[in-house]
């Protein structure tokens, strides 16, 4: 059974919820805390990207902690339409997308381009094919999801080195194709929030520093050409391996602040395949890449959503890929384990969520 949380909710409950996550992590507590609920207390949306099918224990685990749903991969363009003339593949999607409206999620969609998997019949050197063949692809999947809050628009854009990305429509065309984009997915559902997602915008390496400045480039180059774009997603897949940044984060995010744009946490979660091989140390040290990212980035207003690459050890992507195993030690990436059980990071994000200001 769906255990909801209550209604309403005071600053000293809040904190009394974020003490109780620090439960016995072999069985979950009855008045275990919702992060959904802590999250709506401070204005901050939390999301998840949505098991496709399966996994009934994760499915309530994904219910009881978030209010919006993300498809992982079902929504790429690619997977959407391999073939000019082959047929939609939406049927990964609608299950995604029916699952979360039974259980009064809002949705969100992820995503419209991204260069890794492009759809190479929509590419053309001449822009008015592109507008014909790009814009149809685009107005047919937003308008099958007239109820989508928000959808990626552009994934993954900004590049270390040069500002865009060397992918074929953004080499060719550049910033009146990305405009193009907005605004025809603007045009299709005039309501949604769209949004700008890319990665490398936390970590504290020097090519981070280039990446947060070259997006804050698109982003003023964008406002100023009128592009409707309303928020940025900070992917903010945190890695033992390059270590993040909270205090260049927080800058970027008040930088995006004065452009008069929302922040999304977007994709969160933490590679640990450089951590301890200890789990109880590892756990710890995970625990404390959530929070110490989070402190930084929730006390700033303009972050209004927190997103999960998946909340437990067996629906993130990080368990599947190459670094789901190092040196004999599986990869716990997530809030909860294998079995669905809370981890210190669990404990970690509630204590963020409730220590955050209102917005």
């Amino acid at each position: 059974m769906t255990r909801n949380p209550p209604a309403t909710f005071t600053r000293r409950g809040l904190l009394a919820g974020a003490a109780a996550c620090a439960f016995a992590p072999d069985a979950l507590a009855a008045d275990e805390p919702s992060l959904a609920a802590l999250g709506r207390a401070i204005g901050v949306e939390v999301g998840c990207c949505w098991p496709a099918s399966g996994m009934p224990g994760y499915l309530e685990l994904v219910d009881r902690h978030t209010d919006l749903a993300v498809h992982e991969w079902q929504l790429k363009p690619r997977f959407l339409k391999p073939a000019p003339d082959g047929p939609w593949r939406f049927a990964e999607a609608d299950a995604i997308a029916a699952a979360a409206r039974a259980r009064g999620k809002r949705l969100h969609g992820h995503t419209l381009f991204w260069h890794h998997e492009p759809i190479r019949w929509a590419e053309s050197a001449d822009f008015a094919q592109v507008q014909r063949l790009y814009g149809g692809f685009l107005r047919a999947v937003v308008s099958r999801y007239p109820d989508f809050v928000s959808w990626d628009v552009m994934n993954e854009i900004a590049e270390e080195g040069t500002v865009l990305r060397d992918d074929f429509l953004l080499s060719r065309h550049g910033y009146r194709f990305i405009d193009f984009c907005f605004r025809t997915v603007h045009e299709v559902a005039p309501s949604a929030r769209l949004v700008l997602n890319d990665y490398n915008l936390e970590c504290g390496k020097s090519f981070c520093d280039d990446k947060r400045a070259n997006m804050l480039a698109i982003l003023r180059r964008l406002k100023a050409m009128g592009t409707p774009v309303h928020a940025i997603g900070i992917q903010a897949h945190l890695s033992s391996r390059w270590p993040q940044s909270p205090k260049a984060t927080a800058n970027f995010i008040a930088a995006v602040e004065d452009l008069g744009l929302e922040v999304y946490i977007s994709e969160l979660d933490v590679n640990d395949v450089d951590f301890a091989d200890d789990i109880a140390t590892r756990d710890r040290q995970v625990a404390d890449a959530y929070e110490t990212f989070l402190d930084a980035v929730l006390a700033r207003p303009a972050v209004r959503r927190l997103v999960f690459w998946g909340l437990s050890d067996a629906a993130n992507w990080i368990t599947t890929f190459e670094d789901g195993e190092s040196r004999g030690v599986l990869a716990r990436p997530a809030l909860f384990d294998r079995l669905d059980r809370p981890k210190p990071a669990f404990e970690a994000v509630c204590r963020a969520l409730a220590a955050a200001p209102a917005r």
